[in-house]
């Protein structure tokens, strides 16, 4: 097994970002050195903060003695929400929730408590007045913030 892995990408990503309101949405390394570095922000990701965390990666890893492949980027619209802080930082935009009992839900984050989030869903008809409905964390398979235009 090779040197490179999510632990040694993990500690450095934190060394960079120790300092910023930065955190690890996600990290992968796939087969082939293939290394996918998600990054987030209380106050949104730049590109520059995307190049710095890429160039400290690749100041820091050996293409010598394994070659990788290294992508640097913010945490996208339509990726599912793994960290409390991002669900945090979405509270007002508009949310597509797929729970554990196979049901889809879609609203508006209101709240976002220790255990559980508070969305507000439209009614079915749109004479319907919304209606807010609680979730627990736990009866969460997939959270995604939608995209509206």
């Amino acid at each position: 097994m090779g040197y490179i892995n999510e632990r040694i990408i993990k500690e450095l990503v934190e060394e960079k970002i120790a300092d910023s309101d930065l955190f690890i949405g996600e990290i992968k390394v796939k087969p082939g050195n293939i290394i996918y570095v998600f990054l987030d922000g209380d106050s949104g990701v730049t590109v520059d903060s995307c190049i710095a965390v890429s160039r400290h990666i690749e100041s820091h890893l050996d293409r010598d003695r394994e070659d990788f492949e290294l992508h640097v980027s913010s945490f996208g619209v339509g990726q599912a929400l793994k960290l409390h802080r991002q669900y945090r930082n979405a509270i007002g935009r508009q949310f597509s929730i797929d729970t554990l009992d196979g049901e889809k839900h879609e609203g508006k984050l209101l709240q976002v408590f220790e255990n559980k989030i508070v969305i507000e869903k439209q009614g079915t008809k749109k004479k319907d007045p919304s209606v807010e409905a609680e979730f627990l964390f736990s009866d969460i398979k997939t959270a995604k913030i939608k995209v509206v235009f």
